[in-house]
């Protein structure tokens, strides 16, 4: 038997997304049990796929002292597990070690000294591993952290629906022409409205009538002019394609392989999903807040654009970088050579990564 806590970040879904992979992974192992604790939209995450968890009512970018006393108020109210995997819940791994006496283990987007602030790295060294899911090819040399480190890649899975099944699920006709506009679970943020403008102007400008961008959003309650142009009910635009709000879905990938193309964020993880299931993808790269990222995002996606297995386009260039990168996007996914470099970067699934987890709680980390 063993008892595992699971800690998920509430920062968009991505975390979430990655986590529930591993997690039913880890459950159809006999004797497991995942019990999960989340904040912010990881919380709504999980919710939308019925999947119970403990919320964390907690800054969704507070990392201070805060921060870690609302984790430790929250962890001294669950039996103490086995072990303690935390995506980005950095408060998680001193409580684990030091009140516990547990193994804990840190799955990461990126270490510190991407950010240049290799020194604070120093804060993993209690971890019994830390698991960047990047590519190893992202992998610096040395960080400022004596923890065991490993770059398994990111966690992707097949989306499973056919194009023609996926189309008839969502009342598509088998020719028509759709993209979609992806936002994920952070749609508000400045950087999110300044690429859906471009996204949407791209479409209302340059799309042939009767074509549907379909944006897996909420449409703004109020009157907003980086959105005007389609109607409340999501209907019609002012010339060119149709813009359609589908709002917010637990089933965004059989939207995924419905689409002629994808659109979304070059700094989100779903645009590894879209690279690893051959989608026609573009990356929407936001200059204004890339700044704020770690350094290895902008080369997964140099790597994965250099690839062919997505195409990328600036915001600030507007709507026709936008556009010409969706035409390209789809010319792309034509060619015969796009599965064959998938093996040439690293990729993990929710099977190698529990795989991982229980190597380390059977040797009794």
């Amino acid at each position: 038997m063993a008892e595992i806590l699971f800690l998920t970040r509430g920062h968009g879904f991505g975390h979430a997304a990655r986590d529930l992979r591993v997690i039913q992974a880890l459950r159809r192992r006999p004797g497991t049990t995942v019990r999960i604790m989340a904040n912010g939209s990881a919380v709504d995450y999980y919710a939308m796929r019925g999947v119970p968890c403990t919320p964390i009512e907690l800054p969704d970018e507070d990392f201070g002292e805060a921060a870690a006393k609302a984790v430790w108020r929250a962890l001294a109210t669950v039996p103490r597990p086995d072990l303690v995997v935390s995506d980005e819940v950095l408060w998680a791994l001193p409580f684990a070690r030091k009140i516990w006496q547990r193994p804990c283990v840190m799955l990461l987007c990126a270490l510190w000294a991407e950010y240049g602030r290799p020194q604070a790295d120093q804060f993993f060294d209690a971890a019994d591993e830390v698991m960047v899911l990047d590519f190893p090819q992202n992998r610096r040399e040395a960080y400022g952290t004596i923890a065991p480190l490993s770059f398994p890649g990111p966690v992707v899975q097949p989306f499973t629906a056919e194009r023609g099944t996926a189309r008839a699920g969502l009342g598509l006709a088998e020719r028509e022409e759709v993209a979609v506009l992806s936002l994920g679970g952070m749609n508000t943020r400045p950087e999110s409205r300044r690429m859906a403008a471009a996204a949407i102007g791209a479409w209302r400008g340059h799309a042939p009538l009767g074509a549907r961008l379909l944006v897996l959003a909420d449409r703004p309650a109020r009157s907003d002019p980086a959105f005007d142009g389609a109607d409340g009910a999501g209907g019609a635009a002012t010339g060119g394609g149709e813009v359609v709000w589908a709002g917010v879905t637990s089933e965004p990938e059989t939207y995924y392989r419905a689409a002629d193309v994808v659109l979304n964020d070059a700094m989100g993880s779903t645009i590894c999903d879209l690279a690893w299931n051959l989608v026609p993808t573009v990356a929407l790269l936001d200059e204004e807040s890339a700044g704020g990222f770690p350094t290895t995002f902008r080369g997964r996606i140099r790597h994965l654009t250099a690839a062919g297995l997505i195409e990328t386009a600036p915001v600030r260039e507007g709507p026709p970088a936008v556009w010409e990168a969706i035409v390209r996007a789809r010319a792309g996914a034509a060619g015969p050579d796009r599965a064959a470099v998938l093996d040439d970067f690293g990729w993990s699934t929710g099977e190698t990564v529990a795989r991982r987890l229980f190597d380390l709680l059977d040797a009794g980390a």
